[in-house]
Formats: structure tokens, sequence, C-alpha cells
């Protein structure tokens, strides 16, 4: 029986090594042979005798196979192509901007083309209201000072590359003397308003408001009068030396200068004031334009050219304009705001 069960178990050897069946062929084929080789009765010890040694020995496999290798990491690592970042763009630093007008001086004693633009911008802006001359005088010199006044710059008269940047851009500054016209202090008690047209010189508050060309013909040239301030009431009299569209006038005497100056806060000034004219008895609505300018014929005076009065519909010299801010004041001046 021993020797059966080890030619049995030869057998299933050779058949197990050969490779070339797997498990559950093993079985089919294994039962054939040991039914040729051994008979029923040991067919069933043969069996489980190769069992236990096979589960033993660790012989049989459930494929037989060769054994896959692992793949290569760093193969792989080398197969994959290495991305190269994009580069970052630079930041490209906004260049800033470049003031067109940084060489440009203009001041008193100038002429020509730079002057023309300077005085017809500085009239848009209201801040220049004589005729446009291309020369570079005090009057301009006073226009732009009232601008760099307004707009915090250094008050020198002279157009250098600051004040034309702000002067020349599109949101310039207009004219602020509304703002300068100083408000006038209320008295604790206020004597009756006069009707226009009467009273004296201390009592006038309002005056007429007539045509200019009617006035034109009260008061002509060489005519003196007397000129009432409207907010501070002081007064002073004035010749009329010139004008044909509003009156040129100057302050007769020095105390008529120092009186005008007073009133308008003790300096000379574009901005436009509400006045009172008393012509042949009667008190007239006028507007001052306060800046001395132009031609003279009082010397000794202490005021170098001449002032414009304006009355209603009266117009410019030199844009032949009906100024709106001179028709303003005339109708403050009337009690007609």
């Amino acid at each position: 029986m021993f020797q059966s069960c080890m030619h049995t178990g030869n057998a299933l050897y050779k058949i197990i090594f050969s490779g070339k069946i797997k498990e559950e062929e093993f079985y089919f084929r294994g039962e054939r042979v040991l039914k040729k080789i051994t008979g029923r009765m040991l067919y069933r010890t043969a069996v489980c005798v190769l069992c236990a040694a096979l589960t033993l020995g660790g012989y049989v496999t459930t494929v037989h196979a060769e054994p896959t290798a692992a793949p290569d990491e760093s193969a792989a690592l080398e197969a994959t192509p290495e991305v190269t970042p994009s580069p970052t763009p630079a930041l490209t630093k906004t260049p800033e901007p470049v003031n067109p007008y940084a060489d440009l001086v203009l001041k008193d004693g100038d002429s020509g083309d730079d002057v023309i633009s300077l005085q017809m911008r500085l009239r848009d802006l209201g801040y220049y209201n004589y005729k446009i001359t291309g020369d570079f005088g005090s009057v301009t010199a006073q226009a732009v000072r009232d601008f760099q006044e307004d707009n915090k710059l250094k008050q020198d008269g002279v157009v250098g590359g600051m004040t034309a940047q702000m002067l020349y851009a599109n949101g310039a500054t207009r004219s602020l003397y509304n703002r300068r016209i100083p408000t006038p202090t209320p008295k604790p008690t206020p004597k009756p308003t006069p009707k226009p047209g009467s009273g004296s010189a201390s009592t006038a508050k309002h005056g007429i408001m007539e045509e200019w060309s009617v006035v034109n013909k009260l008061a002509p040239r060489g005519s003196t009068f007397l000129v009432k301030d409207y907010y501070t009431g002081i007064t002073y009299t004035c010749y009329r030396m010139g004008g044909h569209k509003h009156m040129d006038v100057e302050p007769k005497t020095k105390e008529d200068t120092a009186a005008m100056k007073k009133s308008m806060g003790g300096r000379w000034t574009w901005q436009r004031r509400p006045l009172l004219v008393r012509i042949k008895g009667k008190w007239y609505a006028a507007s001052l334009y306060g800046e001395p300018h132009g031609q003279q014929t009082i010397r000794n005076n202490n005021m170098d050219g001449q002032v414009c009065i304006h009355f209603l519909n009266s117009r410019t010299h030199g844009t032949n304009i009906k100024d709106p801010d001179h028709q303003r004041c005339i109708r403050i001046a009337a009690g007609k705001k």
C-alpha cells in the first residue's frame, strides 16, 4: 500500500510541476491518474495524503504565471515632460502726467500770442474783462493774481507752469468774486428806507434801475458825481473821463481814491460791487469794476488808470456784451435781488 501511494505521489508530482495545468484541472486529471494506478480502496486515502502534502508544501498555485514587475517610478518621472512655468510679466509703472506748460513763464511786460491766449482764457473764467491787447500789463497781472488766490497758489501775478496747468485745465476754477463780497453788518436800529431816487447821500439805500442810454446823457463826459458803495455806505466823488458803452471814471482827489479803495476792503479788485450813483439829485443803481486800468487824466489822485461803472444794459468795451455779473449787482443796488 505504501509503495502504491509513492507511485501515486510521484505521478501527481510530475503533473503539478509540469506547469501546464491550473488548479481546477489538477483535481480532474489527478483523479484519473489515481484511478489507474490504485484501486478504489486506496483512492480516497491517497487523495487525502496528497492534499495534505500539497497544502504543507505550498505547491498548488491559483495561476501559474510569470510575476509582474513593479512599475519603475523613476522611469515614469523621466517620461513625464517637465512643465516650464510661463514667465510673469513685469509690472509696467504708469508714467506720471507731463505738464505741457512746465517751461511757460509769462509776466508783466511780455507780449505776443501767448499773452493773447492768456487774456482770452482769463476772460472766459471771469477774471479778465478788459479788451484783448496781447500786452501783459497791470490789468492782466491782477487778473492772474485773482486766479492764483482762488486756487491757493502763490499770488505773484506771474504765469508759471503750475498756474498755467490749472488755468488751462478743463475744470479750471471760475472767478469767485461773489464769495469775496463782504456781507453788510446789520445795524441794531436801522433807519427807514427812503423811496428809490430820493434821500440824501447818508440815507439813500437803493437806486433807480435806469437804462444806460438815458444815464449816458444825464452824465456826459467831464461830469462829476457822488458815488456810494452799497455794502459799506462809504462815499467818494468820481469824474467821468470817457467811455461810450459804460462809464470810465477816476476818483477826483487822493481822499476819494482812499475812500474807494477802503470800500473794496483795502485793495483793488476785479470783483463787481453794487453802487449808487447820484446824478442831478437822484440815485441810480450801478455796478463798479474796481481795478485801475487803461488811461488816466488826473495825475495827482494816487491812482494809475481808470475804473468802470456800469448801468442797466450797458456793455463791455472789449467784448461788447452785457456782463451778467454787472447786471446782477445793478439789481442788488436797486433792491431787486
